[in-house]
C-alpha cells in the first residue's frame, strides 16, 4: 500500500513539475473540466507558489527587473530548478549562479541576487559565541595565537558591477542608477549583529585580512603577513583599527 502511494505521489508530482502527461490518468476527467486543464491549473499554482518564493527572497532583483520580466525570468529558473525541499526558505540558493550563467552580459542581476540570499542566510546563521573586548582582555595574550574564525553568519561577497549602489537605492524606494562595471572590484562583508543583517564596503588590505581569518590564521599569522606588507607602522594602525571594528561588529570567533 505505501509503495503504490508513493508510485502516485511521484507520478503526480513529475506531472506537476514536469509535465508528464501520464499524471492525467490520476485526475478526474468529466465535461466541465478535462483532466488535462485541472493538471494545468496544478502546475500554474505550482509555478505561481515558487515564484512568489522568489521574489520574496531576491527583492531587490524583483525591484529591479519589474514584475514582467522577474516573471520570465522566474519562469525559466524554475524549469530548471524544480523545488527539490520541503522548506521553501531554501528555495533558490542556485539563484545567483542561475543569473550568471544565463545572463553573463547583465552581470549585476547576479550580484544583486547573491547579497538579497546573503542577507537572507545570515538572518538564520547558527549562532556562536562571537570574540568581544572583555573575551580579548581577559585571556590576555592566550588569544593571540590560536585560530580564528569569522561568525557563521558572515561571508564576503565580491561585486564587479554598481550592485550595492542599486541595491541601497533599490532598498530606500529610491531612483536606482544605471547599470555599470566598476574600474576594480568591491568587496562587502555581509553578517548579522545581533538580530540584524547587514553589510558593508571593505577595503583590499581588510577584506584580505579577513579572508586569512576565514581559512583560519591566528591574529599573529594576520600581524606577521600585515607587517610583512605594509610596514610595521601602518600594519600596527591597521590591525588596531580592524581589530576595534571586527569585535564591536561581532564578526569572529575562536576555533576550537
Amino acid at each position: 500500500m505505501a509503495e503504490a502511494l508513493r508510485a502516485v505521489q511521484a507520478l503526480f508530482l513529475a506531472g506537476v513539475t514536469g509535465g508528464d502527461a501520464g499524471a492525467e490518468a490520476l485526475i478526474v476527467d468529466d465535461n466541465r473540466v478535462g483532466a488535462a486543464r485541472r493538471l494545468d491549473i496544478y502546475r500554474n499554482n505550482y509555478r505561481a507558489s515558487l515564484t512568489g518564493v522568489l521574489a520574496d527572497h531576491f527583492e531587490r532583483v524583483h525591484a529591479w527587473l519589474g514584475d514582467d520580466q522577474f516573471d520570465n525570468v522566474a519562469g525559466a529558473y524554475i524549469d530548471r530548478h524544480p523545488s527539490r525541499t520541503r522548506n521553501l526558505r531554501h528555495y533558490g540558493e542556485e539563484f545567483p549562479a542561475f543569473l550568471a550563467h544565463h545572463y553573463p552580459d547583465d552581470g549585476e542581476l547576479a550580484e544583486l541576487a547573491a547579497l538579497d540570499w546573503a542577507l537572507r542566510g545570515s538572518f538564520d546563521a547558527a549562532d556562536a559565541v562571537p570574540l568581544d573586548a572583555e573575551q580579548v582582555d581577559s585571556l590576555r595574550d592566550d588569544w593571540i595565537e590560536r585560530p580564528l574564525m569569522l561568525h557563521p553568519s558572515a561571508q564576503l561577497l565580491t561585486q564587479h558591477h554598481n550592485s550595492r549602489a542599486i541595491w541601497s537605492a533599490l532598498d530606500a524606494d529610491e531612483t536606482p542608477p544605471d547599470a555599470a562595471p566598476l574600474a576594480g572590484q568591491l568587496i562587502l562583508l555581509v553578517w548579522r549583529l545581533g538580530t540584524q543583517s547587514q553589510f558593508r564596503t571593505l577595503g583590499d588590505d581588510e577584506a584580505r585580512a579577513l579572508r586569512m581569518l576565514a581559512a583560519g590564521a591566528s591574529f599573529t599569522d594576520l600581524s606577521v603577513e600585515a607587517i610583512d606588507r605594509l610596514g610595521e607602522a601602518a600594519a600596527m594602525e591597521a590591525l588596531a583599527g580592524w581589530l576595534g571594528r571586527w569585535l564591536a561588529d561581532e564578526v569572529l570567533i575562536l576555533a576550537d
